[in-house]
């Protein structure tokens, strides 16, 4: 059988037995991690006053019967804003002023076969710090609650690749373990494979267009400026391959806490491109393509370039000191309140809503700032008409 040449956007190589070194730039890292904090014995004093916090922030809202959503509720942990985002298994949810991380807290009391402090770490934390600094930060904020053990529930190890991978398709793979085959969806565009996924937790591999993704993505800017610092453009295509495991599969190959995951995720890497497999269909027969087989096929050269190209030492190596963090400083200006006012007034104008000084005299009622004497005031002033008409306008 002569040898298989694959040709798109940035590779031209041949099967195996002779392959060109014309291969894509890659970008190795960990683009999700989620874990526990195991809490001390003072956790129980901070759970009470962050709910005694959480109660006086929704009250300041209620008692001038102003409606508000979960994210206008604020509490500070350890000099830190944390936004609400509402309540959830049992745990009370708060995102970061800077959107670096997402944690949550229950009782100690409830559900103690799980920890009391859950933490996701966010993307923008990720590649705007670096995962050591963003680890170190997290573990600032809450060092007067925890232990120091943070055992991990869930890790999406990941890899960009500068190139069109859309001619991928679920026939060309396939897995050690049937059950993760057994599941496979594919969703294209306009006959253009754009996102794969194969598996089920605990352990899938996702495969997409990271370009595509971006497109009405508000962390556009900020991944296309990391791009750029290890040689991705942002004019080609860019795609995306990780793999999502959670505790169960982690737990398979011994890996507990976070710092067993970062000594271990190159290996775990490469491991999972073993577990399932892009294959070079022209190695084997056209029988075999079609039967149980199939598994028998070579690896095909690009999984392999991928696999062996998986290292981690430049994306640890980002490490921002933390004196030079500028956090988000939590001060409403008034440039920033007309400048909300301005896109509300825009919205409600295009709703036939005439916005003028009648308008938010009835606002500044509605929160308590004025009474109806002062509106009717107002009003008349507005209308050219004198003050003490006020009393035949209060029929």
């Amino acid at each position: 059988m002569p040898p298989l040449i694959t040709t798109f956007k940035g590779i031209n190589m041949e099967n195996s037995k002779n392959i060109s070194t014309n291969y894509p730039n890659v970008i190795s890292g960990i683009d999700t991690l989620f874990y526990f904090f195991e809490s001390n014995k003072l956790y129980n004093d901070f759970y009470s006053d962050l709910l005694k916090q959480l109660d006086t922030s929704k009250k300041i809202f209620e008692e001038k019967s102003i409606t508000y959503e979960n994210r206008d509720v604020k509490v500070s942990i350890n000099n830190n804003i944390f936004e609400f985002n509402g309540r959830a298994n049992g745990f009370h949810w708060f995102t970061h002023l800077d959107s670096f991380v997402k944690v949550g807290f229950k009782d100690s009391n409830s559900n103690q076969a799980l920890h009391n402090i859950q933490v996701q770490l966010i993307g923008v934390g990720i590649y705007t710090l670096g995962l050591k600094s963003l680890l170190r930060y997290v573990d600032n904020i809450f060092a007067h609650i925890v232990t120091g053990y943070k055992p991990i529930t869930r890790v999406d190890l990941n890899i960009f690749i500068q190139s069109d991978l859309s001619w991928f398709n679920k026939e060309m793979f396939v897995s050690r373990k049937r059950k993760y085959t057994s599941h496979l969806k594919e969703i294209c565009s306009k006959y253009k494979l754009q996102t794969l996924y194969i598996g089920q937790a605990p352990f899938k591999l996702r495969l997409y267009d990271k370009r595509a993704e971006l497109k009405n993505s508000f962390k556009k800017e900020l991944m296309y400026d990391y791009f750029l610092r290890y040689g991705i453009s942002r004019e080609e295509d860019i795609f995306n391959i990780e793999f999502e495991m959670h505790r169960k599969h982690l737990r398979s190959f011994s890996i507990d806490s976070v710092d067993d995951l970062l000594s271990h995720a190159e290996k775990l890497f490469k491991e999972s491109m073993d577990a399932i497999r892009l294959v070079d269909l022209s190695t084997i027969s056209k029988k075999s393509i079609n039967s149980m087989n199939r598994y028998k096929a070579d690896t095909h050269p690009l999984w392999k370039y991928i696999q062996d190209s998986y290292k981690l030492k430049d994306f640890l190596a980002v490490d921002m000191p933390l004196t030079k963090l500028k956090r988000k400083s939590y001060h409403y200006t008034v440039e920033e309140a007309i400048s909300e006012h301005l896109v509300l007034a825009k919205r409600v104008s295009s709703k036939d809503v005439v916005v003028d000084e009648q308008f938010y005299s009835e606002v500044l009622i509605g929160l308590g700032k004025i009474g109806a004497t002062d509106f009717k005031g107002i009003y008349l002033k507005n209308k050219g008409l004198p003050n003490d008409s006020a009393i035949e306008m209060q029929t």
